[in-house]
């Protein structure tokens, strides 16, 4: 008997398929689900709350850092980086430059490096700089020396309206508060 001629029921879509559209399985011989239902089950649950909760605690694990490590060190990584890089440039041409320019600067000692600085918003050692006037040539060199993660909350917290907001967010049972123009 060949592999062509035995059939499957895929519970899900209830169709008899050929045993070629089901993965192989190392307990049971081969899954349970065809491989088309099995790919949207997947990308349903990775739209989920859960599966972005499960994802961000494995990534900040020790497990997870060494694994994203190693691949962005393989060639797969490396050739997944430089797209990744060619589209943010793509898509954010305006940023490109003013960030060129505060590198330029730091390169020539007209301003500091940020990692010599403290964070503009808390007691943190800044990391990089903070167009926080915007990225008009006329604003290219006003930055301030800002840590990650300040920066990443004001990127991810700040564009949803467009009046003076207070912020607030605490570290190490210590609270922030800083106003930024939104």
């Amino acid at each position: 008997m060949s592999k062509q001629s035995i059939s499957k029921r895929c519970p899900k879509c209830k169709e008899i398929k050929p045993i070629s559209e089901f993965w192989k399985s190392k307990q049971k011989g081969f899954q349970c689900y065809c491989k088309l239902c099995a790919v949207l089950s997947v990308k349903k649950y990775q739209k989920t709350n859960k599966s972005k909760t499960y994802q961000k605690r494995y990534f900040q694990s020790k497990k997870g850092r060494a694994f994203q490590k190693q691949y962005r060190q393989s060639k797969k990584g490396k050739i997944t980086n430089l797209k990744a890089a060619k589209k943010y440039i793509a898509c954010h041409p305006e940023q490109i430059k003013p960030k060129s320019a505060v590198n330029q600067a730091v390169i020539a000692d007209k301003i500091p490096r940020p990692d010599t600085l403290q964070c503009h918003y808390g007691a943190h050692p800044a990391e990089v700089y903070h167009h926080h006037k915007g990225y008009a040539p006329e604003h290219w060199l006003d930055v301030v020396p800002i840590c990650r993660k300040c920066h990443k909350f004001i990127h991810n917290n700040i564009y949803s309206s467009s009046t003076k907001k207070r912020i607030l967010f605490s570290e190490n049972s210590k609270m922030y508060a800083f106003s930024v123009d939104c």
